[in-house]
């Protein structure tokens, strides 16, 4: 959890009111907590763009970004996905080609509800435009969909 504390290090700096920084900690440990697992992995990157939290997950022998946790100054906090670049790794000329199957059924969950915004092959929910059981069923979404791509 030490990579979930990092983020949050970064994430709530770019958020004004406290309750905001407490309901964003609550939610991302929540997420980090759920994303467990040999087959699950949480990395961290950042960039002039902002701070990301990276959820991977271990789709046949392919390691692949599902989602993105995102905060930036500007736009607070954000979540991204499914992985944007399921396309060109599941290209029919790969090693190990990837089945986006599951990361497919994802994007089509998530992309039923209102408070998630379009962003080609992905949606973007923000932090301040959606309540927490939109997020506990993004969560509870991303887990069933993503649960059995061994």
């Amino acid at each position: 959890m030490e990579i979930v504390e990092s983020f949050l290090e970064s994430a709530l700096s770019t958020l004004k009111r406290e309750e905001t920084r407490e309901r964003a900690q609550s939610i991302l440990t929540k997420w980090a907590e759920a994303w467990q697992g040999s087959t699950r992995r949480l990395t961290l990157s950042d960039s002039n763009h902002g701070t990301y939290l990276h959820f991977n997950q271990l789709i046949g022998g392919v390691w692949c970004k599902a989602f993105t946790f995102h905060a930036t100054p500007g736009n607070g906090l954000s979540l991204r996905g499914p992985d944007t670049d399921r396309t060109r790794k599941s290209h029919k000329l790969r090693s190990k080609r990837l089945d986006s199957g599951s990361l497919d059924k994802l994007f089509e969950a998530w992309s039923t509800h209102p408070e998630a915004r379009p962003a080609g092959n992905a949606v973007i929910l923000l932090l301040d435009e959606a309540h927490d059981d939109v997020w506990e069923s993004f969560l509870h979404e991303a887990l069933s969909c993503l649960n059995n791509t061994k």
